[in-house]
C-alpha cells in the first residue's frame, strides 16, 4: 500500500524534482517506509532511478535531493512512490519497480490478492521472478498479457505503468475504486499530474486548489457527485472505478474495462441451497487471499452481521490452515471497536459474543464529540474534503487504536450493504413486486417485514406506490420537501435533484437489483474514499472482502428474492452464516451500520458552528445566512434528522474551504 504521484510534461519540458520530492512528502502518511522516483526522456529512452531519506539503507541508488541532472537529458517524465511496506520487505521490494530489461516500470497503490496464483501461470509461460511480492506480478502480467492484464487482477489497486518501447502511460483504478487515483490534465500545455490525493497536485505547480461549484453544491445537498469522475476541486479529475487511462501519441483517453453484472429478475420464491453454499465459500476464499501479508494483519469489528463473518472465517483460517505467521498476529486475532456509553449508538455486546467465540485479542476505542473538535481539522486535511457526515470519525478513530497497537493491515466489512440490500432498500423491493403483478408475495413480504421490525412498514409502503410515477412527477415531490436540503435556494436544489436523477436512473427504484447495482458503483465509492482516508492517514491498509470480484459478481448475479425474503435483508448471508455466527448475531433485527451518538455531538459542537458562520463565512454565496443562523440558534435543531444533516455539511464545508484557504467561492 503506498502513495503515489507523478508529472509527464508531454511538451518535452524537464519536471521540477523539487516539486516532484514535495509530491512524495505530501503523501508519506500513506508510505512512511521508502521512497522512490523514476526519471525519463520518452524521446530518447533514458531513465534514472532515485531513493529518497526514507528509504531502506540497503536500496543502492542515488538520491533524488543531491541529484544534479546535466542540461541533457531532460526528464519529462517523473514517477514518485510513497510505500508502506506489505509484501516483501526487502530492498528488492523497492518501488517504483523496474523490468530487468528498464522496459516496463510501475508506480504501484495497493494489492494483487491471487498474486501467487498469477505468478505461477505467468512462470508456466517462461517468465522468471526476481521478488516475492505482487508488484512484480504485476508488471509481468502486463508484458504477457498487456491492458488486458486487468481482467485477470483480483485486487485493489491504482498504478502508473510506463511501456518505454510504447512510449504509453497506462494508469488503471481498481474495479469498485477501492484505492485513489487523482489527476489533472492541462491539454493546452502538454502536462499531465497524478497523484493518490489532490494535496500532491497543488504542490506540483501544475493546478491551484479552487471548489468545484458543482460538486460542493451536490455536497451541501446530501448527495454524492453526479459525475463519478468528478472531484470536490476544479481542474481535478479522479479516475473511476473500474476504468484505465492510456496517454500515447500525445493524447489522452480514459476506458471502462469493467461493468458490474446484475441480474434484474426477481427471483424464486424457494431458494437454491446450492447457492448459500457457494457464497459462504467464496466469501471464505477472499478472507483467505486476504491474510496474505508479512506484517500483522488484525479486523475491524462492529458487531455487525459483516464484520462479524470476517472475523470468525479468518479465526478458522489462522488455526486450522495457518495462513498467518504466528510472530506477525500472536496466538489471537487482534480486532478493533467503537464504543459508546450512549446505549443508542454502542454495539459492544454482538461484538462481545464474536469476541468470547474466537477468543480474540479485543482492542476498544471510545470516540468522543470533545475528541472530533480536537481532531476535526487534522482529520479534513487528510480527507482532503469535507467529511458528509461526524460518523467518519468513528472508523478514524478505529484506524489510529489499529496503528497504536502495532497492526498495519486490517480486514472489515465494507461493500456488503451494497451488494446485499444491507440499507433496508424494502420499498425498491415492494415496488419491484408491486410492478410485476405479484401481490400475494408483496402482502407476504410486508408482512413479514413488519414482523422483523426493521422499519415503519407504511413509510416503505408509501415510497413503493410512489416509485410508480413517471419519474418527473417523482423529482417534483423530491423538490417540495425543503427541509430535506435546509440553507440551499431552490434553483440550487432543484439542480442537485436533476443532476442526481441523471446518476441514478427512475427505473431502478422499481428493480432492486438495478438499485444495489447503482449505490455499489455511485454511493460506495464515496464510503471507500472515506475508509482510504482514514486508514491511510494512520499508514493502515484497509482490506474488504465482500468486494473480491468473484463475490461481488456472485452476489451480483443473484436475484432479488436471495437479497430480501420473508422480510429480511441479506438474506442469503445469512442463511450461509447461520451455523457459524450467533443466532443474535446473524438474525439482528437493528440496523446500526458505524453508528455515533451524532445528536448528542452535534449539540456539543453547536458552540464551535455558531462561531464559524459569524461575519461572512466562505458559503455565503451558497447558503442562506438568515436560514443558517436561525437554525444553529434553535435550542434542538438536531431533533429533526434531515436538518441536523444538512447542519453538518454546512459546517464541514466551511472548515474545508476555510482549510484550503479559498478566497471566495466562485
Amino acid at each position: 500500500m503506498c502513495g503515489i504521484a507523478g508529472i509527464f510534461h508531454l511538451d518535452g519540458q524537464a519536471v521540477d524534482l523539487v516539486a516532484l520530492g514535495r509530491m512524495a512528502d505530501a503523501l508519506r502518511h500513506r508510505g512512511p517506509d521508502d521512497e522512490g522516483y523514476a526519471l525519463f526522456n520518452p524521446a530518447s529512452g533514458e531513465s534514472l532511478h532515485l531513493k529518497g531519506p526514507d528509504s531502506p539503507a540497503g536500496v543502492a541508488l542515488p538520491t533524488l535531493s543531491t541529484f544534479r541532472p546535466a542540461s541533457q537529458p531532460t526528464y519529462s517524465l517523473a514517477l514518485a512512490e510513497r510505500r508502506l511496506a506489505i509484501l516483501d520487505l526487502s530492498p528488492a521490494g523497492h518501488t517504483p519497480m523496474t523490468t530487468p530489461s528498464g522496459d516496463l516500470t510501475i508506480s504501484f497503490n495497493g494489492e494483487i490478492y491471487n498474486f501467487v496464483e498469477l505468478r505461477e501461470e505467468l512462470r508456466a509461460c517462461g517468465h522468471v521472478f526476481h521478488t516475492a511480492g505482487d508488484t512484480e506480478v504485476l508488471l509481468v502480467a502486463y508484458r504477457e498479457w498487456g491492458e488486458a492484464c486487468l481482467t485477470r487482477l483480483n485486487g485493489m489497486w491504482a498504478f502508473a505503468l510506463w511501456d518505454a518501447p510504447r512510449r504509453k502511460l497506462f494508469c488503471s483504478r481498481d474495479r469498485f475504486g477501492v484505492k485513489p487515483f487523482y489527476y489533472t490534465y492541462a491539454q493546452g500545455r502538454g502536462s499531465f499530474g497524478f497523484a493518490s490525493e489532490p494535496k500532491a497536485l497543488f504542490i506540483s505547480g501544475l493546478i491551484t486548489p479552487s471548489p468545484n461549484a458543482t460538486v460542493l453544491a451536490d455536497f451541501l445537498a446530501g448527495y454524492e457527485s453526479s459525475d463519478p469522475g468528478a472531484c470536490m476541486y476544479a481542474g481535478v479529475a479522479q479516475l473511476p472505478g473500474g476504468h484505465s487511462l492510456v496517454i500515447e501519441g500525445g493524447q489522452l483517453r480514459v476506458n471502462r474495462y469493467w461493468s458490474l453484472p446484475v441480474n434484474p429478475d426477481l427471483g424464486p420464491v424457494v431458494l437454491d441451497a446450492r447457492k448459500i453454499d457457494e457464497l459462504r465459500a467464496l466469501l471464505t476464499d477472499a478472507v483467505r487471499l486476504r491474510l496474505r501479508s508479512d506484517v500483522p494483519v488484525g479486523t475491524c469489528l462492529s458487531g455487525g452481521l459483516d464484520s462479524s463473518a470476517i472475523v470468525v472465517l479468518m479465526n478458522s483460517l489462522m488455526h486450522d490452515e495457518h495462513l498467518i505467521a504466528r510472530d506477525l498476529t500472536g496466538e489471537h486475532q487482534k480486532t478493533f471497536t467503537a464504543c459508546y456509553e450512549e446505549p443508542e449508538a454502542d454495539e459492544r455486546t454482538y461484538a462481545e459474543m464474536i469476541v468470547k467465540q474466537t477468543n480474540a485479542d479485543w482492542h476498544k476505542t471510545f470516540p468522543t464529540a470533545a475528541g472530533l473538535i480536537d481532531d476535526l481539522e487534522r482529520l479534513i486535511w487528510h480527507h482532503d474534503e469535507p467529511p458528509i457526515t461526524s460518523s467518519i470519525y468513528a472508523q478514524w478513530c478505529v484506524m489510529r487504536a489499529v496503528r497504536a497497537a502495532g497492526v498495519t493491515v486490517t480486514l472489515d466489512g465494507q461493500g456488503s450493504d451494497e451488494l446485499l440490500a444491507g440499507y433496508l432498500p424494502y420499498d425498491v423491493y415492494w415496488a419491484q413486486l408491486l410492478r410485476a403483478g405479484q401481490f400475494g408475495s408483496l402482502v407476504s413480504e410486508a408482512r413479514a417485514a413488519a414482523t422483523v421490525g426493521s422499519l415503519p412498514v407504511s413509510a416503505a409502503a408509501k415510497r413503493a406506490l410512489a416509485f410508480q410515477l413517471p419519474i418527473a412527477l417523482q423529482r417534483r415531490l423530491q423538490a417540495a420537501r425543503p427541509e430535506r436540503m435546509l440553507g440551499l435556494s431552490r434553483e440550487a436544489a432543484d439542480a442537485a435533484i436533476q443532476r442526481h436523477g441523471r446518476n441514478f436512473d427512475g427505473s431502478a427504484r422499481t428493480n432492486l437489483p438495478r438499485h444495489l447495482e447503482a449505490l455499489a458503483m455511485n454511493n460506495l465509492p464515496r464510503l471507500l474514499r472515506v475508509e482510504d482516508r482514514n486508514s491511510m492517514a494512520f499508514s493502515i491498509e484497509a482490506r474488504t472482502p465482500f468486494l473480491d470480484v468473484r463475490l461481488a459478481e456472485f452476489i451480483s448475479l443473484l436475484p432479488a428474492s436471495y437479497r430480501i425474503h420473508h422480510g429480511w435483508t441479506k438474506y442469503v448471508l445469512r442463511k450461509a452464516l447461520d451455523t457459524v455466527l450467533p443466532k443474535e448475531v446473524t438474525w439482528r433485527r437493528d440496523k446500526k451500520g458505524f453508528a455515533t451518538p451524532e445528536r448528542a455531538w452535534m449539540r456539543a459542537v453547536r458552540e464551535r458552528m455558531q462561531a464559524v458562520f459569524q461575519g461572512t463565512p466562505h458559503l455565503a454565496t451558497v447558503l442562506d445566512m438568515a436560514v443558517v443562523r436561525r437554525t444553529l440558534a434553535t435550542d434542538d435543531f438536531t431533533a429533526d434528522r434531515l436538518a441536523s444533516a444538512s447542519v453538518w455539511r454546512w459546517f464541514a464545508a466551511e472548515l474545508w474551504m476555510r482549510q484550503m484557504q479559498f478566497a471566495s467561492q466562485p
